[in-house]
């Protein structure tokens, strides 16, 4: 979904679902496996255009420790600022405020929503998620996924970086 800025009011509301096939997060071991849902505000002052809203989705990602799919819920709130990549360019040099950390830039024509809730998805989601905490994952060894089955590899294997160490007495 593109946000054209001339059909932009000084204030305008918009709201978009995804179906899971419609919004790809390529570069991730994840998914939408339900509706994303985002409804928000957009702000026109001047050259700046302010986006503000929620998005509740949820995706599906790996284990991190035994590699079963895990649902996880995703409920967050997003604000961000783009400024016309044109006016930064006339500038030789920009130094950016602690203000400026939601500042995104955009052609000055169209502010392309998608990829926006791409990244808010992305940082909304946890970096490391658990199926569960007592989750003792997979042997090292062997791979066996140790929620399911124990296996012997440790006890028969040790590190021979520290096998010298059974030689000492105290």
């Amino acid at each position: 979904m593109r946000l054209e800025l001339e059909s932009l009011d000084n204030e305008s509301e918009f709201a978009r679902v995804y179906q899971p096939n419609e919004l790809s997060l390529e570069e991730s071991d994840m998914q939408l496996i339900e509706p994303a849902e985002v409804r928000g505000r957009a702000r026109r002052k001047g050259e700046q255009v302010e986006l503000a809203g929620s998005l509740s989705a949820k995706v599906e990602t790996l284990c991190a420790r035994c590699l079963k799919p895990v649902a996880v819920p995703i409920a967050t709130e997003f604000k961000e600022r783009f400024v016309a990549a044109v006016s930064w360019r006339s500038e030789e040099q920009h130094e950016l405020a602690s203000e400026d950390l939601d500042l995104a830039v955009f052609d000055g024509q169209s502010i392309d929503l998608d990829q926006l809730m791409r990244e808010e998805i992305l940082l909304a989601t946890p970096s490391q998620v658990l199926c569960s905490e007592d989750c003792r994952g997979l042997c090292p060894t062997c791979g066996v996924d140790l929620n399911v089955k124990t296996c012997d590899c440790h006890s028969r294997q040790v590190d021979s970086r520290w096998e010298k160490l059974k030689d000492l007495r105290f």
